[in-house]
């Protein structure tokens, strides 16, 4: 396996870059953003909370927010739409809007009146996934308006796409979703000068973190939101990085797929 790392002074080559980030008003999107701006980026922030727009308001013209659901698909456009506007060129997408829905996908709920099996609630598929599915579906459209620039695509999987983590079910199937959005798009987003690569943080220390998971984890590594953070920016800082998915855990970064590839014949055969 491959560690990667960064320095602060890695950092400093975000500056007048363009950089879209969702998901912003909290945990790593905020870490990020913060990041991007006090080295000199342009950011656009797209997020459902408001407070995105305070953290953003001392940095004046190089910052933009905009409202932003990522399942609607209006609102996604919206957000690229208006950096477009505001900035031109956007050298990089770090989609990174999720939310945990504390779901329970094991316990059945039925209609009062019918007695009916009621369906689950997908609401975490609708961001997880098909939020990201936006964002991606954007992120090309508006790089191929400068095919001579190197672009950088960065979504936010989970360690829950490479390991169970129970009881988010359907967490884990968004974020392996997102994992198999990257490998299908890998070889050829790269033919048109953009690059696609996932971060896998395991545990990391944000509000969607419960109590009790943190008691269940016990002294295994956790990741700060800076250290995840300075991992979604690696590809961006080394855009020759291409379809890769980075693992984080104590803030450590380690990237798994070359080693999958290089297992293939174990599990595959010749």
């Amino acid at each position: 396996m491959t560690t990667y790392s960064i320095s602060v002074d890695d950092l400093v080559s975000l500056k007048d870059k363009t950089i879209l980030i969702t998901g912003a008003a909290t945990g790593i999107g905020r870490s990020a953003v913060k990041i991007a701006l006090e080295n000199g980026a342009n950011v656009a922030v797209g997020d459902w909370n408001e407070e995105a727009a305070l953290l953003i308001a001392p940095f004046g013209d190089r910052a933009l927010y905009k409202k932003c659901d990522v399942s609607n698909w209006d609102d996604v456009l919206g957000l690229f739409e208006e950096a477009h506007k505001k900035f031109g060129v956007i050298h990089s997408v770090i989609s990174n809007a999720g939310i945990n829905t504390h779901e329970g996908f094991l316990s059945d709920e039925f209609d009062k009146k019918s007695g009916k099996l009621l369906a689950p609630s997908v609401k975490s598929i609708d961001v997880n996934l098909v939020g990201q599915i936006y964002v991606t579906k954007c992120a090309i459209h508006f790089f191929r308006k400068w095919p001579d620039v190197s672009s950088q695509l960065v979504i936010t999987s989970s360690a829950g796409a490479f390991f169970p983590a129970p009881p988010i079910y359907l967490y884990c199937a968004a974020k392996a979703g997102l994992l198999g959005l990257m490998r299908g798009l890998r070889t050829e987003t790269i033919k048109e000068n953009i690059t696609i690569n996932t971060v896998a943080p395991w545990l990391t220390i944000t509000p969607m973190v419960l109590p009790d998971w943190l008691q269940k984890w016990g002294d295994l590594p956790k990741n700060s939101t800076t250290g995840v953070a300075n991992a979604l920016f690696l590809p961006i800082l080394q855009p020759e990085i291409n379809g890769k998915s980075f693992f984080v855990a104590g803030d450590q970064i380690i990237e798994f797929e070359d080693t999958l590839h290089n297992a293939e014949p174990q599990w595959m055969g010749e």
